[in-house]
């Protein structure tokens, strides 16, 4: 009974999580508000060799945010922009080409392990929100600085340009608070070039201590 009480809550929670993220626009096509491609084509394995974890690599910016519970470090040069959506906490770009945001939505009931596949079905429903997205890899379930998760790493065509680009986005889960890390370039051939810079943003996350 308890079992099945838990699976018919998560199914109610996740139904309205759904509706929430794409009554609200909530949805890849319009995740970065910058042209460019996304970050690495797998997740980040300890790209910042010599940096201890938690520290800012040389040359980078941290970021963090104690209502979401995490930090992370961007390339100082990169431009900081103005979002005008509450839930995106922080909006970077390198010129037109690269840029990198992370958003952050409050859920009704946390996500444990236990519920992870359960929430893939909300995770898999706004990448496929982008009519034009195209899976260059399987989607994969991950832990990034602690935290469990899944990562998507997919093509597109930019709305504005017509140029086919490239977001590399993870979803992470910090009991209520569902994390999206979207990375981008465009064209898609530049991802290549801007994949290293991505790795070190990526394995520069952690949670914050309570």
């Amino acid at each position: 009974m308890t079992k099945l009480w838990n699976a018919m809550r998560t199914r109610r929670v996740l139904a309205i999580v759904i509706g929430v993220l794409l009554v609200g626009g909530i949805g890849t096509s319009a995740a970065v508000f910058v042209p460019g491609l996304v970050g690495p084509a797998q997740p980040a394995k300890a790209a910042n060799v010599g940096t201890p974890p938690g520290a800012t690599p040389g040359g980078f910016t941290e970021f963090s945010s104690q209502q979401a519970g995490f930090a992370l470090s961007y390339p100082t040069a990169w431009s900081k922009l103005a979002a005008k959506d509450p839930q995106v906490l922080l909006l970077v770009s390198q010129g037109p080409q690269d840029s990198f945001l992370v958003r952050a939505l409050e859920l009704p009931e946390p996500v444990t392990a236990q519920q992870l596949p359960a929430a893939k079905q909300v995770t898999d429903q706004i990448v496929a929100s982008n009519k034009t997205a195209k899976m260059i890899t399987e989607p994969k379930q991950i832990e990034l600085g602690g935290l469990p998760g899944f990562f998507y790493f997919y093509s597109f065509q930019d709305p504005t340009t017509g140029q086919e680009g490239a977001h590399s986005h993870f979803f992470l889960f910090n009991g209520k608070t569902m994390l999206s890390l979207v990375f981008q370039s465009l064209p898609k051939d530049h991802f290549a070039s801007t994949a290293p810079t991505f790795d070190q943003i990526t394995s520069s996350f952690h949670v914050l201590k309570k």
